[in-house]
């Protein structure tokens, strides 16, 4: 379990990163629940370098990671095989496994996960993932596993329950929380502590895709919010942020577009962050290569 045994310079490598963050004053409000967000940019230019995990949950999108996006992957980009997510839905580790493979044949350096929803899904993805795969998200938000629970003492005995299946299968285990009780008045009296919930498992990736949709406002205090939990707790790795891309269907209704998506990441290398959850909606694949475009990378053979 990698996460587990980071050393201590890590931490306090993190610890820099969270204190750079807080320094550059960006999403700290100055007055409690107005924050201060960066200018949108209507122009985009290239970004710094940032890691982005390509989500695919369908041939199609597995098919556009290997064929169309290929000349926009970098080294240190990786994959998220989704299925079974909501655990209602099948669970296909035969399917999982072939695209796990279909990907390692193109990307042989890349870390390919599985994400499935429900503990029971998740113990048997653990059983019978590829020997390809890296690791296993967990994905927990309500209506997505009959374990889900709004108390965060509950949901982080979920997770600790996941990591131990990951560790006893050798796999990375990475959290794929729901983002609602960052600014959501509904969960702030369950208090929860994204930091903690990292320090649960080896990875933390936040569905935060609904923050970037309704503003930047919006988006600048649930990073901050979520940075100044990680400086509290100070967990082995640093937090991973959602964009969903794509036309705001009915299907994934938290898209944005590769402008908005881009001011998103944007905010996210300014803080000093080098990763990025990346999701789509169905038929937006141009919308990631333009996307992929504006932060500045460029096809390479």
């Amino acid at each position: 379990m990698t996460g587990k045994r980071t050393s201590r310079w890590a931490r306090v490598a993190l610890l820099a990163v969270l204190t750079t963050a807080a320094a550059l004053v960006i999403g700290l409000p100055p007055v409690a629940g107005s924050p201060t967000s960066l200018v949108v940019i209507a122009r985009p230019a290239a970004l710094p370098s940032i890691a982005i995990t390509f989500a695919a949950n369908s041939s199609a999108e597995v098919e556009s990671l290997i064929h169309s996006d290929h000349a926009y992957i970098r080294a240190g980009d990786s994959f998220d095989l989704v299925s079974g997510s909501p655990s209602t839905v099948p669970l296909n580790v035969t399917e999982l496994n072939l695209w796990a493979k279909e990907l390692h044949k193109e990307y042989p350096t890349a870390k390919i996960y599985e994400h499935t929803a429900g503990l029971a899904h998740y113990l048997t993805l653990a059983e019978e993932a590829s020997p390809l795969v890296s690791g296993i998200y967990y994905d927990y938000e309500p209506g997505y596993e009959p374990e889900f629970n709004a108390s965060f003492n509950v949901t982080l005995a979920n997770f600790d329950e996941a990591n131990t299946i990951a560790l006893a299968h050798g796999l990375v285990s990475v959290g794929y929380p729901t983002g609602r009780p960052i600014l959501f008045r509904t969960y702030k009296a369950d208090d929860w502590n994204y930091g903690e919930l990292a320090d649960a498992v080896d990875q933390l990736v936040i569905q935060s895709q609904t923050y970037c949709r309704m503003n930047m406002t919006w988006w600048t205090e649930a990073v901050d919010d979520v940075l100044g939990q990680y400086a509290s707790v100070l967990p082995p790795t640093g937090p991973t942020f959602q964009v969903t891309l794509g036309v705001n269907s009915t299907v994934t209704p938290n898209e944005v577009s590769p402008l908005q998506a881009y001011n998103c990441t944007r905010l996210l290398t300014h803080d000093g962050l080098t990763s990025l959850y990346l999701w789509w909606g169905p038929g937006a694949n141009s919308d990631v290569l333009k996307f992929l475009r504006d932060i500045g990378r460029t096809a390479e053979s």
